[in-house]
């Protein structure tokens, strides 16, 4: 895929509200600018747009939110913007080395990256207050809708003896794959096109 054709992807699949992707991103992407260093995978992977992780950082400094992981961080475009945005510890996982190396070695103050498989990982040992999703196995196929459920499985078993409240956000994932959120509340939902959405669930 060219960068033209990925970029009218883009425009397309956020046009709900295009006019604040643009805005969002033209902005942190100038506060941001380091040479050589990576934000987004192409051409398969779309970034979570700036404008979602303002929405994030917002949710998370209302309800104080003390510690973030995000399962499958990549280049950790969101992890840095959270940590610059909000007063939460903020962890990410992630198994592709690349990947793991460039959002290491670029990660900001706050921030702890772990080269790790997000299924093998045992969540009864952290004591995370919330968990963020970017679709990381975004083909929706059964075998990934499968994945999903038996690590959302892990997620609420290592968490149903604590009486603390948790919270799950789930970044673009279609209506099909909302299914494995079913134990949990849907508190919000902010909605930028057809299939680009967050969603905001609580224990």
């Amino acid at each position: 895929m060219s960068k033209t054709s990925f970029l009218y992807e883009s425009l397309v699949s956020y046009r709900h509200k295009i006019l604040k992707i643009i805005l969002f991103e033209l902005f942190y992407t100038f506060k941001y600018f380091k040479k050589n260093e990576k934000s987004f995978k192409e051409p398969h992977i779309h970034p979570c747009p700036y404008y979602f992780n303002h929405k994030l950082s917002k949710f998370i400094n209302k309800k104080k939110i003390k510690n973030v992981v995000e399962l499958g961080c990549g280049f950790g475009r969101i992890t840095n913007f959270l940590a610059d945005n909000t007063n939460a510890n903020i962890f990410g996982y992630e198994l592709d080395l690349e990947a793991f190396e460039s959002a290491n070695k670029n990660k900001f103050t706050n921030v702890s990256i772990i080269h790790s498989d997000i299924l093998k990982v045992n969540y009864e040992k952290n004591k995370f207050d919330a968990y963020i999703l970017n679709d990381p196995f975004f083909q929706p196929t059964k075998k990934n809708l499968d994945i999903y459920k038996n690590l959302i499985k892990k997620i609420y078993k290592s968490k149903k003896n604590s009486k603390k409240k948790y919270y799950i956000f789930a970044i673009n994932f279609v209506k099909k794959k909302r299914i494995v959120f079913s134990k949990f509340r849907l508190l919000k939902t902010i909605t930028a096109g057809p299939g680009r959405n967050i969603n905001i669930y609580c224990s």
